[in-house]
């Protein structure tokens, strides 16, 4: 058993940072391996009081490779310091230092970019539970497995145990920091590798888009003039005026995402320096068999409506595998794995309608084809609830399950995926996955990062509808809090259609007839945009 011991502030800081210049790009080659150019050996013509890289490494070659003849013998000998600093001018004060920094130097390669790094890292406190960190991260990466950060917080906290089981609930000596982790990767030489992504971006022409949602949703959660009492709100023993026309609880937005049945694509935590980086897959094909997650959140953070997700079949034979799913998820097959208008339609009355209670409500969702068919738009209509239908290309910038919840809620799931595969390996049952394991896996990983997220980031939920807009004061007295995603400045401006209010705005033909835009029609695959990657200032 490892004895726990805590260092000293005097040792902590006993050990100093010395820096050199570490460029990225292709492996150096050290001084004996480099050649001894001619023009190597050549006097300077001009003293100087700094010098680069390329003169540093001439200097060291020549001390190295090149040889002076002796008089008498007519054997060789390699050239003096004194000697060296006379043809190149340089002090030999500081040709020594050179040739006392030869490791740090020759690790700059030719031609990159220079940056200052750390050589020796501080003093590591838990070296030895950095050291079984580090032997069970390279046996993972041996196995094919994905590392991320998430894999090394809970691995920590296990080794942590492990070697110290008398410390009890004192788990604070070990945090999993932020500059812990960092010098962790750094003493280790472990970075996070990933493949690259084109950058745009955003067309200007969004912004005149963006501009007519927003005016669209503000002039119809305006309050109907001939409903004086519905704008006011019991408090104590008086009222209080409603900010907008919709409660929190009825304004919500519904989204698609796909899911794979297993994660190899994205990033993992490998060696630097190696150049082909693995993961080794389950099955093959598995990670492009894919679901369709269907998620519905609310303005107010509360979690109503449990998460749907649609698998590729008819699911006539399932036998005893319909038991075997989480029981706070939805389950739905079909030939398209994704959103038909018939699911759509389902959806619609059994969730929604009773989730909303019957009040006004508004339902932001994108341009899939299944979202704006007469049906679906003529049951909305019939419920009070308005459909405010995301301009297509917009989703990334002002839908709020793509703006802030798909990518976390997506890591959750990702995460529980990959342990559950885990201590399924642990017990070498990998090679019997079967589809039917692995949708019961996935309803699983998918309800517990849904209620897990709803749960800590229910202020997250709440937040992104201020920030696209869908839940200020309709009298735009919290405009300030608008911060659509890649727009510096962006203002509602006059949503009034003609300059005047509607008379009425209880008809469907008023609550659905926003400013003329070019809509087109968009698909599952192409809905989330991913084929741009914006370049924002915010999340």
């Amino acid at each position: 058993m490892a004895r726990l011991t805590q260092l000293s502030a005097s040792e902590q800081n006993a050990v100093k940072h010395h820096h050199v210049r570490v460029r990225p790009g292709p492996k150096p080659k050290s001084i004996k391996d480099r050649v001894l150019q001619s023009n190597g050996i050549q006097p300077i013509r001009k003293q100087e009081r700094s010098w680069s890289q390329k003169q540093k490494i001439r200097a060291l070659v020549f001390l190295y490779h090149h040889r002076i003849p002796l008089a008498t013998s007519g054997k060789l000998r390699p050239p003096t310091q004194a000697e060296a600093s006379l043809l190149f001018g340089v002090p030999q004060r500081t040709l020594s230092d050179w040739v006392r920094k030869q490791d740090q130097i020759e690790l700059v390669a030719k031609g990159s970019s220079a940056r200052t790094v750390h050589l020796q890292h501080t003093i590591c406190k838990w070296p030895e539970l950095e050291r079984q960190l580090y032997c069970l991260f390279l046996e993972c990466r041996e196995k094919g497995q994905a590392v991320r950060r998430g894999w090394f917080r809970l691995h920590s906290d296990e080794i942590f145990r492990e070697l110290f089981p008398s410390v009890g609930t004192q788990l604070s000596l070990f945090r999993f920091s932020n500059g812990w982790f960092a010098r962790f990767l750094g003493r280790y030489r472990i970075s996070l590798r990933c493949i690259t992504k084109t950058a745009q971006k955003i067309p200007e022409d969004y912004r005149n888009l963006i501009i007519s949602w927003l005016q669209f949703n503000r002039r119809n959660s305006q309050f109907d003039p001939y409903e004086f009492y519905s704008h006011r709100v019991p408090v104590g023993g008086g009222f209080i005026r409603r900010q907008n026309r919709y409660d929190l609880a009825n304004i919500c937005n519904l989204d698609e995402t796909p899911i794979p049945f297993e994660y190899l694509s994205g990033r993992t935590s490998n060696l630097i320096g190696d150049k082909t980086i693995w993961v080794k897959e389950t099955r093959s094909g598995w990670d492009k068999r894919q679901a369709s997650l269907v998620l519905c959140i609310f303005a107010d953070g509360v979690n109503r409506i449990p998460p749907m997700i649609i698998f590729h079949g008819q699911g006539k034979r399932l036998g005893k595998e319909q038991a075997k799913y989480h029981p706070g998820v939805l389950v739905e097959f079909n030939d398209t794995a994704y959103m038909t208008e018939v699911l759509f339609i389902k959806y619609i009355e059994m969730y929604l309608i009773p989730a909303l209670n019957g009040k006004p409500s508004l339902f932001a969702m994108d341009l899939c084809t299944s979202h704006k068919t007469p049906a679906v738009l003529e049951i909305l209509r019939s419920k009070q609830i308005t459909p405010s239908l995301i301009p297509a290309g917009c989703t990334s910038l002002v839908q709020p399950l793509d703006v802030s919840i798909n990518k976390p809620l997506k890591e959750y799931i990702r995460t529980l995926t990959e342990e559950a595969i885990r201590d399924c390996e642990s017990v070498e049952r990998v090679e019997k996955w079967t589809v039917s394991d692995r949708r019961i896996l996935t309803t699983w990983s998918v309800g517990d990062a849904w209620y897990l997220f709803a749960v800590e980031k229910d202020e997250l939920i709440r937040r992104v509808f201020r920030k696209v807009g869908l839940s200020l004061a309709a009298d735009g007295s919290q405009d300030e809090e608008l911060d659509i995603k890649g727009f510096k400045s962006i203002e509602i401006g006059d949503w009034k259609l003609s300059g005047s209010l509607p008379a009425t705005l209880t008809t469907f033909e008023n609550l659905y007839q926003p400013v003329p835009l070019d809509f087109a029609d968009v698909d599952i695959e192409h809905d989330e945009n991913k084929s741009v990657e914006f370049i924002a200032y915010g999340e």
